[in-house]
């Protein structure tokens, strides 16, 4: 490691790179971000970014979160604590000075992990049990550094009025000032009106069937955004309803806030509604959709689905940087 690289990140998906970006600018110290080799988009992201990065922060590839440089750092990054990749980083070494910077769900879940009210495992999951030993670990080391103010979580939902205290740790509000300031050209040209495509269905939480009917209520001359982890058969399926699906291969932060045309953007409650209601023009609305109950597979348990509902008791508008 360089003298100057005061912190080193690890991410694994588009959105934990961009939240670490702001991490990095909002701070103003020089960061190595390190990606998670082999995940397309994440890499895909990477190179759209690259030109606008802050001075201070520059990325490098690596395979395994065990990689030296972020394994041996005493002051750390992370996107996902939940990983089983950071997970058997946090629990062979010493926590140090860390940042954390998922949103929404994962973040309001971690902050009551912190807070001592729920146990470390990722929310929605029956983990295996390796999985629990080392979340076990992990969650005792995280719980003991937040109390000690050497935890630092930055997230969307700061003053969401359902994020829990955390004696001891650090809770910033992410603005998203640095991708907000980007002067970029939109990387696709949207119409007035664009679904989110939601991981919900793919992951086995909500109907199908449902979920299908609503997108498809649309109707033609609405735009589609796919997420990452849904099927080419999927969006053939959403095609054929008429909607354009247009998949540019990088993060709805990006592309809905680069393009100044869109006027009304529709989600399912996610983290997304949080960082969309900061990057989203001013012209652009942004509308949450509950779901209702019979939409819920058995899989989703009653933790995962109030968290969620949780999610959309305040839609968190733009502030202005204090």
């Amino acid at each position: 490691m360089t003298p100057s690289v005061r912190r080193v990140g690890w991410v694994e998906s588009p959105l934990q790179l961009i939240n670490a970006i702001e991490a990095a600018a909002g701070a103003d110290e020089d960061t190595l971000i390190l990606l998670r080799r082999g995940v397309a988009q994440l890499a895909d992201t990477a190179a759209w970014l690259e030109p606008h990065l802050p001075a201070t922060v520059r990325f490098d590839h690596a395979t395994a979160a065990t990689d030296p440089r972020f394994a041996g750092a005493s002051r750390r990054l992370v996107g996902d604590p939940f990983s089983g990749q950071v997970r058997a980083v946090l629990a062979s070494r010493a926590v140090g000075d860390l940042v954390v910077v998922d949103d929404g769900s994962a973040a309001l879940h971690l902050a009551a992990v912190l807070a001592g009210t729920h146990g470390f495992s990722r929310m929605g999951q029956r983990e295996r049990l390796h999985q629990r030993a080392l979340g076990r670990v992990s969650g005792r080391r995280l719980r003991d550094a937040a109390r000690e103010g050497r935890v630092t979580l930055m997230t969307a939902y700061a003053d969401h009025p359902a994020m829990p205290a955390v004696p001891g740790a650090r809770i910033v509000p992410n603005r998203y000032a640095w991708l907000r300031g980007l002067a970029a050209a939109a990387p696709a040209t949207l119409p007035p009106t664009v679904v989110l495509g939601s991981a919900l269905a793919v992951d086995g939480y909500i109907d199908d069937d449902a979920y299908a009917r609503w997108v498809l209520a649309h109707g033609a001359g609405a735009a589609y955004l796919p997420h990452r982890r849904e099927t080419p058969a999927w969006l053939e399926r959403v095609r054929a309803g008429g909607l354009d699906v247009i998949d540019s291969g990088l993060p709805a932060e990006i592309v809905l806030g680069a393009d100044a045309g869109v006027r009304t953007v529709t989600s399912l409650p996610s983290s997304t509604g949080a960082t969309l209601a900061r990057v989203l023009r001013d012209h652009a609305t942004l509308t949450v959709t509950q779901i209702p109950d019979e939409w819920w597979t058995g899989r989703a348990d009653a933790p995962f689905r109030a968290t969620l509902a949780a999610l959309t008791l305040t839609d968190p508008a733009p502030t202005e940087e204090a």
